[in-house]
């Protein structure tokens, strides 16, 4: 059992220190020497994020950026503004107290000048008597000029045009002008049929209007995109002219329908105008319209969903939104047809236009030919010439930069990050300004091993090189880099705007020097541009002031395991708090959930709520990146799959081993804490190592995968985790065969039950649409049978994330006490 002195601070406010020194911050670009920023209201994590915006008098040479603050008190999350200066004589630079930004607004987008600004806003109207006194939300675009100081326009968007516009730029949203700044493109959610009960005699059936149709698949009722999207349909493309606030439907696009799979369509999103501005270019993902989503499957943290980018040329509907709606010219005329750009790949998004260079331009996107399998994987960087005259990719111009890689090495320059050679490209998105201003090279973050990286793609011969730099002072003795780092933006001088975040140390902010590209440094010059301050996340404690870097440690870890057919390295990171002579630490075994996901070793990942274990309960941290993570190679991602709960847990206890052979910590005090596939992980390795894993804290576990595989959002994963590639018929359903079940059944946790000594918590969201709750509860029971010290934590308002506020916050103060308990 862990002890702790009477004179340390309490479990609650040693939680509290730890989450208001995160910094969870946007994404940012600059625009006339001001850095802002476009991002979505809800990330992959659930979190709520803000868009950036010019809505104060920044100084010359600075930029905005917004950090996201938990508040316990409220059970939400508080959005702040700062403004960061740029260039500054003083070694600390004056930055200006942050101003909150209020929860109506829903996005923020800078026009490319910077002159204009678009902002998203959702409001309550009066109370109206013909609303029978209620009040009623409709949603505006403000649309703000002469650099964001003057609101010029306000722009109602009509109910029976659209219903609510996506503003989840990580996924599914955009929100983008036209070069010449008079017009913006949208998605949002493609209208539903009015529907009236059987019994309403007073509404006559007009405009199509169904009458019992409010329960209808297809017709009331749509079918959603699973955890994390349960309003999100089907969406459509808009245009809105921000002078006359004209708003039109993009009607020459790939099928939309009625907004479920019964009916079939394409759901678009991530669109973007041409530099021409004569079209748009977006991605659509098959919802049932294509022949490969039979059935709508969950979308968040999956990455194989069937999606291609297509081109739709828009001038002659921009040019009828122009007119004032009386004196429209050419009502009847419509733009050509769509072209799919990347008609024989499987998967392809994040479409990113270079800017125009003497009237050239190039595009470039993620694909990958095949697809895959799996949830998550390796893309390749395809670019293709721009016409601009003609408003379309110049034909065999397409090509690729950067391939697939199976195994770490096969590309790159040899340079070895967290023990491994380029593992291939592992990232979800290209940054909204990827080009280099030469349009030489594009810049990105991909997972490489256990970090994330900023790298650099040469244009000319797809040569990848990591862009290291050193922010934190923590570069060792050959120049290694071990922390997670970000690219953000160029800067208008050909720098670049750049996060670093450690394990024990908070992201911040700096700025790589104009010619990083072409330096041959090792380490990159690059100055750090701001020191942001914690926040505190409730009323009941002050914030302790966070010294980063202090309290605990941590390093990259690199196992070669014997077992398995793909010979890759385990990545893995160990937390280890500030030691005395000859301690030895209790250990937690952290494997993280997905599978097919990475802990990186930034602070608001691999830190954060470990470190707060870590630090405070004095537990050794050991996060796994088993086979079958990103950042490893594609082989290796792959061979994961149909060896669930066996070729995961050899490698979980593999790294284990590796960790108590170092010395650091007492063998006999053992534990286990993950969500998901990691709680998943849990339950087999106190199963099957009964006598190396004495206690376990599990967040929504999969125990029962037979029993989970008709009630989940994706039971794609039942099937390829447990039979292997293939086995799953994307363009079929069905539920699964008797021996199907045995095998899923034999690959759970429940099938190792009765090995099962340890005490167990459990967290289970009762909203979880990803692992259905009756998995933990079934569990929970089946240990409690067993006379095994339990204890359930439920809460009734999360999902599978379990990121409320609040909820969070109770989870991990129960958990550090629970090992404190038992460990």
């Amino acid at each position: 059992m862990s002890s702790s002195s009477p004179d340390e601070m309490s479990d609650a406010d040693a939680y509290h220190e730890m989450i208001s020194a995160a910094v969870d911050l946007t994404s940012v670009y600059v625009r006339n020497g001001i850095v802002s920023g476009n991002s979505n209201r809800m990330s992959r994590s659930g979190h709520q994020t803000f868009c950036v915006a010019h809505i104060l008098d920044l100084p010359p040479l600075s930029f905005a950026a917004t950090r996201s603050v938990r508040d316990i008190d409220t059970n939400s999350r508080r959005t702040f503004l700062y403004s960061i200066p740029l260039a500054s004589d003083r070694q600390q630079p004056f930055i200006p107290p942050p101003i909150e930004l209020p929860v109506k607004i829903k996005a923020r987008i800078p026009s490319p000048s910077g002159n204009k600004l678009a902002i998203l806003v959702e409001e309550n109207t009066p109370p109206l008597e013909s609303n029978n006194g209620s009040e009623n939300r409709r949603v505006v675009f403000e649309i703000w000029t002469d650099g964001g100081h003057r609101l010029a326009n306000r722009i109602v968007l009509p109910k029976e045009t659209h219903g609510q516009v996506c503003t989840d730029f990580e996924w599914f949203g955009g929100i983008g002008w036209s070069p010449d700044e008079t017009a913006l493109v949208y998605n949002a959610e493609v209208p539903s049929p009015k529907t009236v009960s059987f019994f309403d005699l007073s509404t006559k059936l007009t405009d199509g209007t169904v009458a019992g149709g409010q329960y209808t698949l297809g017709v009331g009722k749509s079918e959603n995109w699973g955890e994390k999207y349960i309003s999100t349909a089907l969406l459509g493309l808009f245009c809105v002219n921000v002078e006359t606030g004209q708003i039109g439907a993009v009607e020459n696009v790939p099928m939309i329908r009625d907004p479920a799979s019964t009916t079939g369509g394409y759901v678009l999103g991530q669109a973007t105008f041409s530099p021409c501005g004569q079209s748009v270019v977006y991605t659509g993902w098959d919802a049932g319209g294509g022949g490969d989503m039979p059935r709508r499957l969950g979308a968040i943290y999956c990455f194989q969903r069937p999606c291609k980018i297509y081109s739709s040329p828009v001038s002659k509907l921009l040019r009828r939104l122009s007119q004032p709606q009386n004196d429209r010219e050419e009502e009847g005329a419509r733009d050509d047809e769509f072209d799919c750009i990347t008609p024989n790949d499987r998967l392809a998004r994040s479409p990113r236009f270079s800017k125009l260079v003497d009237g050239h331009s190039k595009l470039a996107y993620l694909c990958n030919t095949k697809g895959f399998d799996t949830h998550g994987g390796c893309m390749a960087l395809h670019v293709a010439d721009w016409n601009v005259s003609q408003g379309s990719i110049v034909k065999e111009s397409q090509r690729m930069i950067v391939d697939v890689v199976s195994m770490p090495g096969e590309t790159g320059d040899s340079a070895v990050v967290s023990g491994i050679q380029f593992p291939g490209l592992f990232l979800n998105q290209l940054p909204d300004q990827c080009f280099s201003p030469d349009m030489e090279h594009i810049v990105a973050t991909t997972e490489w091993g256990s970090t994330t990286k900023v790298i650099s793609i040469s244009l000319k011969d797809g040569s990848v090189v990591p862009v290291d730099f050193d922010l934190v002072g923590n570069v060792d003795m050959q120049g290694k880099v071990d922390s997670s780092q970000r690219f953000l933006s160029f800067t208008d001088d050909g720098g670049a705007i750049v996060t670093q975040s450690e394990a024990n140390f908070p992201t911040v902010l700096g700025c790589l020097q104009p010619d990083f590209l072409k330096s041959r440094m090792t380490i990159h010059s690059c100055r750090r541009i701001a020191n942001i301050a914690p926040f505190s996340c409730t009323s009941s404690g002050r914030v302790n002031p966070f010294n980063p870097g202090t309290g605990y440690s941590y390093q990259i870890i690199t196992i070669q395991p014997q077992h398995g057919d793909v010979k890759v390295p385990v990545g893995a990171v160990l937390l280890l708090p500030e030691q005395s002579e000859n301690e030895k630490f209790p250990l937690i075994v952290v494997p993280h959930g997905g599978p097919h996901t990475c802990m990186p070793t930034s602070f608001e990942r691999a830190g954060l709520s470990y470190g707060f274990l870590c630090k405070h309960g004095r537990y050794a941290i050991l996060h796994v990146n088993f086979r079958g993570s990103t950042g490893f190679g594609q082989a290796a991602l792959e061979s994961l799959a149909g060896n669930a709960g066996s070729l995961d847990v050899l490698d979980v206890v593999a790294a284990t081993h590796a960790v108590i052979d170092m010395g650091c910590v007492d063998p006999d005090r053992v534990g286990v804490c993950g969500g998901s596939h990691g709680g998943f992980l849990a339950g087999h390795l106190i199963g099957q190592h009964p006598d190396l894993f004495k206690v376990a804290a599990m967040r929504n576990p999969c125990t029962n995968i037979a029993s989970m595989v008709t009630a989940t959002d994706i039971p794609d994963w039942c099937y390829v985790e447990t039979l292997g590639i293939g086995t799953y018929n994307y363009s079929d359903f069905r539920s699964p065969r008797k021996e199907e079940v045995g095998v899923m059944w034999d690959k759970s946790p429940i099938a190792y039950l009765e090995h099962v000594n340890a005490p167990t918590l459990i967290g289970l969201g009762m909203k979880d649409k990803r692992v259905p709750p009756s998995q933990g509860i079934e569990y929970f029971h089946a240990l409690r049978a067993k006379k095994i010290p339990t204890k359930l934590l439920v809460y009734e308002d999360c999902d599978h994330a379990i990121d409320r506020v609040a909820s969070e916050a109770d989870f991990w103060v129960n958990s550090k006490q629970w090992f404190d308990q038992h460990l």
